[in-house]
């Protein structure tokens, strides 16, 4: 079965004139640093500019579009990339109600509390989980440099935002306004021309829906409840905690953006494997992890190496608060590799029931344990408690799908026998 995106076809096998594996990989790479180098740009400017306080108001802000798109991603695009098959076009309803649904919640918030930030989030929200879900499918099944065009006019849009802030020409707010209604209105005219379906719903079978619906929970109680922690954070510890680990942070939006677009290019090469042997799925995972160790290592190294002067330049003021925390959160950073190879391997195998366990399991502890961290030593208890629980989450996802590969998969693939 093939479906058509745009002028070009995805499905269980590539279309012709799709680019070869390596190829994709290094078109993919190149979107991530272009995704990468805009929001690293927005986040240096608002962290420049902002007092701490406010800068935890855009984190806040920023991690709950981290949330909504994770949502979609789980729900939605994983699928798609994890079988190859199903009608591209139509998904997109279902991720534009689900960012329909989040945003409207976000924009409430923001408006009860009288943040600029969580309101412009809030109602950008649908067209950026959008954008999210075009960008995610030409990585993945689709056409890359599809993608790479989206990310190139994003992240010019956002540097002129940026240079408008700098320059005191706009508020503060307002460059986050742009680069997310900016965002959102890309992701409407991408999907409008290669005729996706803009009217939100939820037509899919109940088989499906329940697979999404687990793997939604399972999202939302991990991501989810490090959202719920930073938000607890900020009401009991104050907003200046949630700004310090944001201005750490900042500096590691490169590492995690790497995260991101590795996870769309881990889901189809272990989905390719699911007929082999268990150890040649177990190599494979084991590859893709060191191969995404080694794309995350020489960034976390550089960044918690950062000289004072460089760090100054970049987080202006904050830089302070962010010196004493970049050793935690880049270590924090490189061990999500092994949790993001073995979320992917347990979505892979549709592993739903497992993956909620594990979530209720690592959410029951994040909440209590970063809050506690940051009410006894402030920002560093908060990075530290993260460090721990990143730890705890690596063993738990890639232990899960090693264990679950021995239990379901043979030694060797049976023998075909004659007919």
């Amino acid at each position: 079965m093939t479906v058509r995106v745009g002028r070009h076809v995805v499905g269980r096998t590539a279309a012709p004139d799709a680019p070869r594996p390596g190829r994709r990989a290094l078109l993919a790479l190149v979107v991530g640093g272009l995704s990468s180098g805009g929001n690293l740009l927005l986040a240096i400017t608002v962290t420049r500019l902002e007092s701490v306080g406010g800068l935890g108001q855009f984190a806040l802000a920023f991690s709950f579009y981290i949330v909504g798109s994770g949502l979609v991603r789980s729900t939605v695009t994983d699928t798609v990339l994890a079988t190859g098959v199903g009608v591209v076009a139509s998904a997109a309803r279902r991720a534009i109600l689900l960012g329909v649904v989040a945003g409207t919640l976000i924009s409430a918030a923001g408006a009860a509390y009288g943040s600029p930030y969580l309101l412009f989030a809030g109602l950008a929200l649908p067209g950026l989980v959008l954008y999210d879900y075009t960008k995610a499918v030409a990585v993945g099944i689709g056409a890359p440099s599809a993608a790479m065009a989206q990310e190139i006019a994003w992240a010019a849009l956002t540097g002129c935002a940026a240079l408008a802030g700098l320059l005191r020409v706009i508020d503060v707010p307002y460059v986050f306004a742009l680069w997310a209604v900016g965002g959102a209105l890309l992701g409407l005219v991408v999907a409008a021309r290669r005729r996706y379906a803009l009217v939100p719903g939820w037509r899919v079978g109940r088989a499906e829906t329940r697979v999404a619906a687990g793997f939604g929970a399972q999202f939302l109680l991990t991501t989810g409840s490090a959202q719920l922690a930073l938000t607890a954070v900020a009401l009991v510890a104050g907003t200046a905690v949630v700004g310090a680990l944001s201005a750490g942070r900042t500096l590691l939006g490169p590492v995690n953006l790497v995260l991101s677009t590795a996870a769309t290019l881990i889901l189809p090469q272990l989905a390719r494997t699911r007929a082999e042997s268990r150890a040649v799925r177990t190599r494979t995972a084991v590859r893709l992890a060191l191969l995404v160790a080694g794309a995350v290592l020489p960034l976390t190294i550089a960044v918690a190496l950062l000289p004072d002067a460089v760090g100054k330049e970049l987080l202006g003021a904050n830089w302070t608060v962010a010196r004493s925390l970049l050793v935690l959160l880049a270590l924090e950073s490189l061990l999500a590799v092994p949790a993001t190879i073995g979320f992917a391997g347990l979505r892979v195998e549709q592993a739903s029931r497992r993956a909620i366990v594990l979530g209720i399991l690592l959410g029951g502890l994040r909440v209590p344990a970063v809050v506690a961290g940051a009410v006894l030593f402030g920002a560093p208890g908060a990075a530290g408690a993260l460090v721990v629980l990143a730890l705890v989450s690596a063993v738990a996802w890639g232990g899960s799908y090693l264990l679950l590969l021995r239990a379901r998969v043979p030694e060797r693939p049976p023998a075909v026998q004659p007919v």
